[in-house]
C-alpha cells in the first residue's frame, strides 16, 4: 500500500510539473498599445488669436457747439474775451453800443408811467359812475399796449450784451471790434470742453453687418470702442455709441458713426484734434453668435467639397468634424457659419489631415 501511495505522488508531481512547463511557455497575450495622442495647434473661437481690433480714424469735436449772436442789430462796442478763454454760464462776453436802445426803453417806460396813470383816472371816475365803461376800456388797453412796448423796449436793451450760453471754452472770434453787426450774425463760437464725441467713417463692408435690432445700450457692450489720440498720448478713452448714419455718403460710400467721450483732466483735448477709434469688432462682426472667424489653415475639405473644421471636445480633448459654410476672407482669416459653433469652442488649427473621429489631441508645445 506504501508503494502504492509513493507512486500516486510521484504521478501527481509529474502532472502539475508538466502543467507549469506548459503554463510556462505558453505566448503571453499582449495588452492593446494605447491610441496616440497627436500634438496640435488649438485655437479658441473668439479668445486669444480670434479677436480682430479694427482701428477707424476720426475727428474730435466737442459735443455742445454754440455759434451765438446778438438777438438785435447795431454797433460792436467790443468783445470782452479772448480765443481759447474759458467762460461760465452768464458771463459777458461781447457788447453792442447800446445809447440808442436805452433812449428807446427810457421813451417806452415813461408812455408806460403815463398810461398807468390815465388807466387809474378812468377806473377811478368809472368807479364814481363818472366815465363810460368805454373810456375805462379804452384806457386799460392802452396800458396793456405801453406794457408790451416797454417789455420789448427792455429786452432789446438787454440783447445788447452777449452772455456764455454754458460753462466751456471760446473757441473762436468770428468779428472785429467796432463793427455794425446784424441780428443773429454769429460773433463767436463757444465749446463745451467738459464733453466731446469722435465721428468716424465707417465702411458698407462692416455696417451691413451690425444687427440693427440690437438696442444702442446693448450695442455699446459689443462695440468696446476706445478712443485713442493720434500724437502725445498712449491712454484711451472709453466711447459710447451716440448715433449712426443711415445713409451713406455717395462719395465715399461710408456711414458716419458719432461716439461720445469724457476726457481726462490731465490732457489737454481740444476740438478739431485727430484720433483714432479702435473697436473689438469679434461681436460687431459677428451680432448673431453664429458666424466666426477662424485661420484659413483650420478649415478642411471633404469629397463631396463641403469644407469643416474639427471641434475639440475640452473634456476628452476628442475631435469631432464640423461642417461648416465659408463667408469672406480678411488676411489670413476667413469667415465661417455653422449651428454646432461658438464662442470659446476650440477647434484645430494644424496637422487636419492626420485627424480621424474621435482621435484624441493636445496642445502642441513648440
Amino acid at each position: 500500500m506504501k508503494s502504492v501511495k509513493n507512486l500516486n505522488l510521484s504521478r501527481l508531481g509529474g502532472i502539475v510539473l508538466v502543467a507549469m512547463l506548459v503554463t510556462g511557455c505558453a505566448k503571453k497575450e499582449e495588452a492593446p498599445a494605447p491610441a496616440p495622442v497627436r500634438p496640435i495647434k488649438i485655437v479658441e473661437l473668439g479668445g486669444g488669436e480670434m479677436r480682430r481690433m479694427i482701428e477707424l480714424p476720426g475727428q474730435i469735436q466737442s459735443l455742445r457747439e454754440a455759434r451765438i449772436g446778438f438777438e438785435v442789430p447795431g454797433l460792436l462796442q467790443g468783445t470782452l474775451v479772448d480765443e481759447g478763454n474759458r467762460v461760465k454760464q452768464g458771463d459777458v462776453l461781447a457788447r453792442l453800443d447800446d445809447r440808442d436802445f436805452r433812449a428807446a426803453r427810457d421813451s417806452a417806460q415813461a408812455q408806460l408811467t403815463a398810461a398807468r396813470s390815465e388807466a387809474a383816472r378812468a377806473q377811478a371816475l368809472f368807479d364814481r359812475q363818472a366815465t363810460s365803461k368805454q373810456r375805462l376800456d379804452v384806457a386799460l388797453a392802452n396800458l396793456q399796449v405801453a406794457e408790451s412796448a416797454f417789455h420789448r423796449a427792455q429786452k432789446a436793451l438787454d440783447d445788447t450784451v452777449l452772455r456764455a450760453p454754458m460753462d466751456g471754452s471760446v473757441a473762436r472770434v468770428l468779428v472785429d471790434d467796432i463793427e455794425n453787426v446784424q441780428a443773429k450774425q454769429p460773433i463767436m463760437i463757444v465749446h463745451d470742453l467738459s464733453r466731446f464725441k469722435i465721428v468716424v467713417d465707417v465702411p458698407e463692408t462692416l455696417a451691413v453687418l451690425v444687427d440693427p435690432t440690437i438696442p444702442a445700450e446693448v450695442q455699446n457692450e459689443r462695440f468696446e470702442s476706445t478712443v485713442f489720440l493720434t500724437t502725445g498720448s498712449t491712454q484711451g478713452f472709453p466711447a459710447e455709441v451716440l448715433e449712426s448714419a443711415k445713409l451713406a455718403d455717395p462719395v465715399t460710400r461710408t456711414f458716419a458713426v458719432t461716439l461720445a467721450f469724457d476726457p481726462p483732466p490731465t490732457l489737454n483735448v481740444l476740438p478739431g484734434m485727430t484720433a483714432r477709434l479702435r473697436v473689438d469688432a469679434t461681436a460687431v462682426l459677428h451680432p448673431d453668435g453664429t458666424q466666426l472667424e477662424v485661420p484659413s489653415d483650420a478649415i478642411g475639405g471633404q469629397w463631396d467639397g463641403q469644407p469643416f473644421v474639427w471641434k475639440i471636445d475640452p473634456a476628452s480633448m476628442t475631435v469631432s468634424k464640423v461642417a461648416v459654410q465659408l463667408g469672406q476672407v480678411s488676411g489670413d482669416d476667413i469667415t465661417v457659419a455653422s449651428e454646432s459653433l461658438a464662442l470659446g469652442d476650440l477647434i484645430a488649427a494644424s496637422g487636419l489631415l492626420h485627424l480621424r473621429e474621435g482621435m484624441r489631441v493636445r496642445l502642441f508645445e513648440p
